[in-house]
């Protein structure tokens, strides 16, 4: 069924310093500040886009989120990028303006590359490949050491 969604327009990060987080964002990504909200003569909240408006990245302080989520080390979304060669630039940029970021991970088998950029809260802003051939279904198992394994059957039940 065709529910007519084209994409993901807008991803809503919850940060703690919505001001570095503007900044931060608008500098390790070439975006621009396009709204902010206030509430109570207080700035609560940012969206910033790219020079297209292609998507929309909105920051929100987290006092004023319902439970005041924190994502250190975990990855939201992913940004999707056109090959490993983009990825080696986006490398290059984050070291130019000393931004952190993880080395390139190959996630194996159809899974793409991935490169990792902790915000300053610590959620992780991750970039993918594009992936390669693989089937319909494929699950991937993360084991305490060594590289990922990769299985044919969901363990969801129900799937």
């Amino acid at each position: 069924m065709d529910l007519g969604i084209e994409r993901i327009l807008q991803v809503k990060i919850p940060v703690s310093d919505l001001s570095r987080s503007v900044t931060w964002y608008c500098r390790a990504f070439g975006l621009r500040l396009g709204w902010e909200f206030c509430e109570t003569g207080v700035v609560r909240g940012a969206v910033l886009t790219d020079g297209h408006e292609r998507f929309l990245l909105g920051l929100r302080h987290r006092e004023v989120i319902p439970g005041q989520p924190e994502f250190p080390g975990f990855d939201l979304f992913s940004f999707g990028v056109a090959s490993v060669g983009a990825l080696h630039n986006l490398i290059r940029h984050f070291d130019e303006l000393g931004i952190t970021h993880e080395p390139l991970f190959d996630r194996g088998p159809g899974g793409g590359v991935q490169l990792d950029v902790p915000d300053p809260d610590g959620t992780i802003i991750r970039f993918l490949s594009p992936f390669g051939e693989h089937p319909p279904f494929m699950g991937v198992e993360f084991p305490a050491e060594g590289p990922p394994t990769f299985y044919d059957t969901p363990r969801l039940p129900d799937a």
